[in-house]
């Protein structure tokens, strides 16, 4: 139940802002209207049930944007869709089977392969000069496309396909021409669901000696910190009386 309720929050309140946006377009239509292809790597972040971490997972994202502004050019109303690799990373110096053989250290990643849709609002700190410095927060909802777990295997049939938390965007844009921006952002994404949860009753399998033990339960919630290469084309609309 805490889990349906939580959902339904959050899909009222990506509803709420949908309508919100809505009742702004014939407003912001009559200023500029803005597009553009984002890009770069990703670190990724896991934090487990009981407070443990795992290693940052270096992977990339990649993002489509529409975005407009208001009268003043200071606040964008923006929408983004983009595929994202997230997860964490477990690292070893060297280990040994149940055979007793010693196997070298290594890096053995647990991604999750996402589609993010992320709707907010975004603020120029300043709006003149070719250096534009901006803000942005939003709320962002997720689908697991696919998983790739090199340890603890066990655990994909358990991840939730659906989640969501929030975005916080610090950046500038450089303006190159009237219609074609440049820029660079970084983006801190942390989750408010779980993405992979395990209840205590669930017995499990070591992964080193393949002996079942018993459960307990296990939860991992994904925080992401992306640095976002981007171009942004601007449609400007000019109305003549």
């Amino acid at each position: 139940m805490v889990r349906t309720h939580y959902s339904i929050k959050f899909i009222f309140s990506l509803f709420t802002m949908g309508l919100l946006l809505s009742s702004n377009v014939c407003y912001v239509l009559a200023q500029s209207n803005g597009f553009g292809l984002k890009l770069g790597p990703s670190m990724g972040f896991q934090k487990w049930g009981g407070g443990s971490q795992r290693d940052p997972l270096i992977r990339w994202h990649v993002a489509a944007f529409m975005d407009s502004e208001s009268s003043d050019s200071k606040n964008v109303i923006y929408g983004q869709l983009g595929y994202h690799v997230k997860g964490g990373a477990f690292r070893v110096s060297y280990f040994y089977d149940i055979n007793g053989n010693r196997y070298p250290g290594s890096t053995y990643g647990m991604e999750f392969h996402n589609l993010s849709l992320d709707i907010g609002l975004k603020r120029f700190i300043r709006n003149k000069g070719i250096w534009k410095p901006y803000y942005a927060v939003g709320l962002r909802g997720e689908y697991t496309v696919k998983t790739k777990f090199e340890i603890y295997q066990e655990l994909e049939e358990w991840v939730r396909k659906w989640n969501y938390g929030f975005s916080i965007k610090l950046g500038t844009e450089y303006k190159m021409s009237k219609l074609t921006h440049a820029g660079l952002e970084l983006n801190i994404a942390p989750d408010l669901s779980k993405q992979v949860y395990v209840p205590a009753t669930i017995r499990r399998i070591n992964p080193w000696t393949g002996q079942a033990e018993p459960g307990y339960e296990q939860s991992t919630v994904n925080t992401t910190i992306e640095l976002s290469f981007y171009l942004r084309f601007m449609q400007v609309i000019e109305y003549e009386e």
